[in-house]
C-alpha cells in the first residue's frame, strides 16, 4: 500500500503546471556574445501569453506563436532576420530547453528572477 501512495504522489507532483508568468534570466552560452543572456519575459493578457526578449537596456524582441502546454513554453523570435524557436522545460524557478535556428540548436537555461 505505501508504494501505490509513493507513486501516486509522484506523479501528482510532476504533473503540477507552472505558472510562467515572470521575469526569466537566460543564458545560452553557446549563442553569440551579444545574445547570450538577457531576460524573457512572459506576460498575460487575456488567456493569451505574450513573451519578450529583452537584451541590455534597449533592445527588446516579441516573440510570436507562444505556447504552453504541459509545462513546456515555446515560441518564435526574429533576430537580425533569422527565425529563432526557442522551447523551455519551465520548473518552478529554473528552466531548461533549445533554442533552433539554420545553424543548429544550442542550450539555453534560465532562473526566475524575484
Amino acid at each position: 500500500m505505501l508504494v501505490v501512495l509513493a507513486v501516486s504522489f509522484t506523479s501528482v507532483n510532476a504533473q503540477k503546471k507552472v505558472d510562467p508568468v515572470g521575469t526569466w534570466e537566460y543564458k545560452a552560452d553557446q549563442a553569440p556574445y551579444e545574445y547570450s543572456s538577457g531576460d524573457i519575459v512572459v506576460s498575460k493578457e487575456g488567456k493569451d501569453l505574450k513573451v519578450e526578449i529583452v537584451l541590455g537596456e534597449y533592445y527588446k524582441v516579441k516573440g510570436n506563436d507562444v505556447t504552453y502546454e504541459k509545462n513546456m513554453l515555446s515560441f518564435k523570435v526574429y533576430i537580425e532576420s533569422e527565425s529563432v524557436s526557442i522551447e523551455a522545460s519551465m520548473k518552478k524557478d529554473t528552466f531548461e530547453g533549445k533554442a533552433s535556428y539554420t545553424d543548429g540548436t544550442i542550450p539555453i537555461t534560465g532562473t526566475k528572477k524575484k
